[in-house]
């Protein structure tokens, strides 16, 4: 059953579920009402003439209780059933998306990347590595070498084009109609574009991708452990 169908089924049987809980309490008002005021019932006419003669009586009596009692019922079901109806796809909040596994499609390109980078880099040692205890020397040194592996790995699988050709801290022009997604503005923005300001950073846009396939081969292995037999 779909969330919209599951909604609308929820809606009636509040409805319904009100509807019937309003007869209800009236009934046993005006059955509670006939004993207290000792009023008979008719003499002749079968079930229902009776009791649409309690009911009238009931609500000649007690019309207060009469209303109160049929819509409380209703009011609140028809709050319940405007709450479940204003509820959208599944729920106020959008919804979540189950977590990637590594197995799955989407997450094989990052994980081969990420592969490329520790054996090109060794970026996963460095980042998993407790840095503290070394000084910025030791560490400096054991980042140019990453660095360098790294660039290397990237630099042979994409091809990754700045967006702004220019130099970071020129002056450009940001056209009408620019792609909101690899341009963000800062500063004292208003009015419309187009705009001039100060380049902070040129950006980054990949235009080539070629990963190694991994067929056969599980792509959550990063890397494999090595054991140096004597």
């Amino acid at each position: 059953m779909s969330s919209s169908s599951g909604r609308t089924l929820l809606i009636v049987v509040i409805l319904l579920s009100a509807v019937l809980l309003a007869v209800g309490n009236i009934l046993c008002h005006a059955l509670v009402v006939q004993e207290l005021t000792g009023i008979a019932p008719p003499p002749e006419g079968g079930f229902a003439q009776h009791l649409v003669h309690t009911l009238g009586d009931a609500v000649r009596q007690r019309p207060q209780f009469v209303w109160f009692f049929s819509g409380a019922p209703l009011l609140v079901g028809a709050v319940l059933a405007l709450l479940v109806g204003l509820q959208r796809g599944g729920g106020g909040a959008p919804a979540t998306a189950p977590p990637a596994r590594p197995g799955d499609a989407t997450t094989e390109g990052a994980l081969r990347l990420l592969a490329l980078l520790q054996q090109e880099g060794r970026l996963v040692d460095f980042l998993e590595e407790d840095i503290m205890p070394y000084g910025d020397a030791q560490v400096g040194a054991a980042v140019r070498d990453i660095h360098a592996g790294c660039r290397k790995a990237l630099r042979e699988r994409m091809q990754i084009d700045r967006i702004f050709a220019e130099e970071d801290g020129a002056t450009v022009e940001v056209p009408a109609g620019f792609d909101a997604a690899s341009l963000r503005l800062t500063g004292n923005v208003h009015g419309q574009p187009p705009f001039r300001g100060v380049l902070q950073h040129g950006g980054w846009r990949v235009t080539q991708v070629s990963l190694p396939r991994t067929a056969g081969i599980d792509p959550a292995v990063l890397a494999p452990a090595e054991v140096e037999i004597a």
